[in-house]
């Protein structure tokens, strides 16, 4: 088996961030320095990751041409909506797996594979590799995850160990993409995703706090130079004044099982799916659906108040929580309290009674 990379939507917006805070001062260089005027303009982006390449055993020859980890991101002013796109997805256009368009003809026909896959349409393309994956990672200081049981994985012919105990973990670069790698369990590359997901949303959120700023400047400056995309620099630096406040939805383009290893477009619940995801328009009253909160008790009684305030009754779970988030297969439900708890909104493969909000210690770091 060979070693699989994942991630990252987030890139746009940090990149953004790190070429803007490195960017010439008056008088070192002069140059073109882009101005928001008005709204910002709606852009389709397909983010991917590529993996490694091995020569032979425990040799790596770098990057790899497969990019097992696939995002359709639609950035429109103040808001990102990333739609992961299964690796073993079949394609007609590639003819086999959308994974291997990158090999078969470059992030163009990567950017076509998605196009034809979602139905909608993407201008431009980030391409990311392993190493960048995890200097992002480690430039926020790493993520924190909860494991309810143990998860272990070894392929000695790549070099990849996975060995984290169940529980809490706070995990480096390094830890974080193995935690992203890992799809030996019983949904396999749904739940990868997931935790894709899950991670994404949290480096976000540490990203905008300006402390982390200095090291994420040093770590993009690095990563800059390993990026296939065909944006522009004034594209970048457009979208910089939204990162402290980007909201961020995260969702899964529904699939079903087929022949053999590959899976194919439920075009029935992609056409519903997506009306709803792209169409998003937030209810101007607390939807009335099933709401539940978890997390610490002093979180659970502060979540409760607000909620309250909203005329809104919940049930509540004490629980470890690594990170806070909304999760919810109702978009508008959940959007609806994702705004209200300023927290990002993940829909998750596995099926949510309702509407359940994770609140953590992140919230008062």
């Amino acid at each position: 088996m060979r070693p699989r990379t994942s991630f990252l939507l987030l890139a746009l917006s940090l990149f953004a961030l790190g070429l803007a805070l490195s960017w010439p001062r008056p008088g070192e260089e002069e140059g073109v320095r882009p101005r928001r005027v008005g709204a910002l303009p709606e852009m389709g982006v397909v983010v991917a990751a590529r993996d490694i390449e091995y020569c032979g055993y425990h040799t790596p020859c770098g990057p790899g041409s497969r990019t097992d980890t696939i995002f359709y991101v639609r950035l429109r002013g103040g808001e990102a909506r990333a739609l992961a796109i299964p690796r073993d997805l079949y394609s007609p256009m590639v003819g086999g797996k959308i994974n291997a368009a990158y090999a078969r003809g470059g992030a163009e026909l990567l950017k076509r594979a998605v196009e034809e896959a979602t139905g909608l349409v993407v201008e431009r393309h980030v391409i990311l590799t392993l190493e960048s994956v995890a200097r992002m990672v480690d430039a926020v200081g790493g993520v924190e995850v909860y494991l309810e049981r143990p998860m272990r994985y070894t392929d000695r012919a790549a070099k990849l160990f996975i060995d984290f105990p169940a529980g809490r973990l706070h995990l480096n670069g390094e830890e974080a993409v193995k935690y992203m790698r890992f799809r030996h369990d019983a949904l396999g590359d749904y739940a990868r995703l997931d935790r894709i997901k899950g991670v994404v949303s949290q480096v976000l959120k540490k990203a905008q706090d300006p402390r982390t700023w200095p090291a994420v400047t040093l770590a993009l400056r690095e990563a800059w130079r390993e990026l296939d995309t065909d944006l522009s620099l004034e594209e970048v630096l457009a979208h910089l004044p939204g990162i402290r406040g980007l909201r961020l939805s995260l969702a899964t383009l529904p699939t079903q099982e087929g022949k053999g290893t590959f899976l194919y477009v439920d075009e029935r619940a992609k056409a519903q799916f997506l009306a709803a995801w792209m169409g998003m328009a937030l209810p101007s009253s607390p939807p009335q659906v099933p709401v539940r909160l978890r997390g610490e008790r002093d979180l659970i009684l502060w979540g409760q108040a607000l909620l309250a305030r909203e005329g809104v009754e919940v049930q509540v779970e004490e629980a470890e929580v690594a990170r806070s988030a909304v999760y919810a297969k109702d978009l508008e439900a959940g959007g609806y309290f994702a705004e209200l708890f300023h927290l990002p909104l993940l829909v998750p493969h596995q099926p949510v009674p309702g509407v359940v909000v994770e609140l953590g210690r992140d919230l008062v770091q």
